[in-house]
């Protein structure tokens, strides 16, 4: 269920675009001039924000909460492409090429969002050129990210499909952790815990074989899953 919020923290609206890849390292005058041009909207957990084949007029700038993308196999199964969350956007695609929405985004934790039409968006572009040069640059992030994950489902077995895939979340992680749990010498990444229904979404398999996949990984030593939380092992 969609609603519109009444009170606005600005000051926290700046802090979250500012780690928007639009705007991160801009000065702050690009995102007050931003801000204006937009409305924030509210979604509940459970409410589909897009659908696949609808149209495309608005592009959404995550101010809190968390929705994921994703697509429907022929027999109904949920692909998840990626989970965004405070700071990232979507929607954007449809805005550029003027095409149907090419997944759906549903809200996974209550989420507010700043959201533009396609005019005051790329009138926004049009008039500040370094947001719209960091915009390209976002654009290509997302295809290299898209090659990343194509080439690691064709190419791996399934501990290397997750590992793939939660290296890919890494960019999402609380912190790095130095030589933790005795084992010297490594760089221990911490990232935030997906269930295992989730990522058997993401990488086309069933929680089953991810259950067990992890396990195997665990026992072995390169991750190590705590209560809300997952630890990458990595040599130097």
């Amino acid at each position: 269920m969609m609603s519109e919020s009444k009170d606005i923290d600005k000051a926290a609206i700046r802090e979250t675009l500012a780690k928007n890849p639009l705007f991160e390292g801009l000065d702050s005058f690009y995102i007050d001039d931003f801000i204006p041009s937009g409305e924030i909207k509210s979604w509940s957990k459970g409410s589909q924000v897009l659908c696949e084949g609808d149209s495309g007029e608005i592009v959404y700038f995550i101010i809190s909460g968390r929705v994921k993308v994703t697509l429907y196999g022929e027999e109904g199964r949920e692909i998840v492409l990626a989970v965004l969350k405070e700071g990232e956007m979507f929607g954007e695609m449809s805005i550029i090429d003027d095409k149907p929405r090419s997944a759906n985004v549903e809200v996974v934790r209550d989420l507010q969002c700043l959201v533009l039409n396609r005019e005051r968006f790329l009138g926004f572009l049009a008039s500040h050129h370094r947001v719209y040069m960091m915009f390209l640059a976002h654009l290509t992030a997302r295809l290299r990210e898209a090659t990343r994950k194509i080439g690691g489902l064709a190419l791996l077995d399934v501990c290397g499909r997750i590992a793939h895939t939660l290296m890919g979340m890494t960019k999402e992680s609380d912190g790095v952790r130095e030589g933790g749990d005795g084992k010297g010498g490594v760089h221990v990444i911490e990232i935030e815990r997906p269930t295992h229904e989730e990522l058997a979404a993401m990488i086309g398999s069933s929680r089953e074989v991810v259950s067990r996949a992890l396990k195997k990984m665990t026992q072995e030593g390169y991750i190590k899953i705590e209560k809300h939380s997952i630890l990458i092992y990595m040599n130097d």
